[in-house]
């Protein structure tokens, strides 16, 4: 079985060096810049094709590692090629997009081909650092029956944990990431900027901050969200919120309607769980908000 790329930027060559280090034959990559193809192809130790017609020849399995806006145009350039003959449709396509299904590929579908998404849920960076994180990473998988089974054949082979998710569920799946991955940068930095006009040093805040960002996530790991959570909401301290609140009107008026959403946000997870309905309403009158369907 050989597994080939359209696009050679970070995802595609970070699983590029994943499939290989597990054994697996990557044909090659295909990309706008010949530069980046070969480039792909030299850390995976496979070939750099100039057409999509060579790529298709010599690849059982193509994934499209393109930006999601580029998809669209893959779809119609491969389908026509399709339509043509000009290139088989005995290959299977995936796009590795989260926010899209394998509908997106309809073309290639309509002209024949198996077609989904595999979606690796993780971030990348550097390709041999996200390649060694894929190894503990989970993949979503939907599309076409004989699609899906391609998937789960080639992460048997790298022990590649994965769930299934429908076609429709896309949408909400990739918002879930955005708020686990991209939201937890927004929200250090609203905390790092309090820290700030506290008086301590930026280049500081990040190392004196990450013992407790570790042991935040150890907690969620062992416990779950609700039973991990500590501080003064979990503890029904009324008195060092509303001084949370004061201050950071009188000295970072600008974070304080993120303070209190997520203030909001934790008391409204608690309600019935370890905040008893008074103790609610009591942050409601605090807090200036009313927690739904109360």
């Amino acid at each position: 079985m050989e597994i080939g790329f359209i696009g050679a930027g970070k995802v595609g060559k970070a699983l590029g060096l994943y499939f290989t280090a597990h054994g697996l034959n990557v044909s090659g990559y295909c990309s706008r810049t010949e530069k980046s193809a070969i480039e792909a192809a030299v850390l995976t130790s496979s070939r750099a094709f100039r057409t999509l017609r060579e790529l298709a020849d010599s690849s059982d399995i193509i994934f499209i590692t393109v930006p999601d806006q580029a998809l669209k145009e893959v779809d119609e350039e491969v389908s026509a090629m399709l339509d043509k003959n000009v290139i088989d449709c005995d290959v299977t396509w995936f796009h590795v997009s989260g926010a899209h299904s394998s509908d997106i590929l309809e073309r290639i579908r309509k002209a024949g081909c198996e077609t989904g998404s595999m979606h690796p849920l993780q971030s990348f960076g550097d390709p041999y650092g996200s390649a060694e994180m894929l190894k503990r990473s989970w993949f979503t998988l939907e599309g076409t029956d004989k699609a899906v089974m391609a998937a789960k054949s080639l992460l048997d082979k790298t022990y590649g944990k994965h769930f299934l998710i429908k076609a429709e569920d896309k949408p909400l799946y990739h918002a879930g990431a955005s708020v686990v991955s991209n939201f937890m940068v927004t929200l250090l930095e609203s905390g790092i900027s309090l820290f700030e006009a506290a008086g301590m040093d930026r280049n500081d805040i990040f190392h004196a901050i990450e013992p407790l960002i570790g042991s935040t996530l150890s907690n969620i790991r062992e416990k779950g969200t609700i039973d991990a959570l500590t501080g003064p909401i979990i503890r029904g301290d009324y008195d060092t919120v509303s001084v949370h609140m004061k201050s950071i009107g009188e000295k970072m008026p600008s974070e304080l309607e993120s303070y209190r959403a997520m203030a909001y946000r934790t008391v409204k997870m608690l309600d019935g769980k370890r905040l008893t309905h008074g103790q609610v309403e009591e942050f409601e009158r605090i807090l200036e908000v009313r927690i739904d369907g109360r």
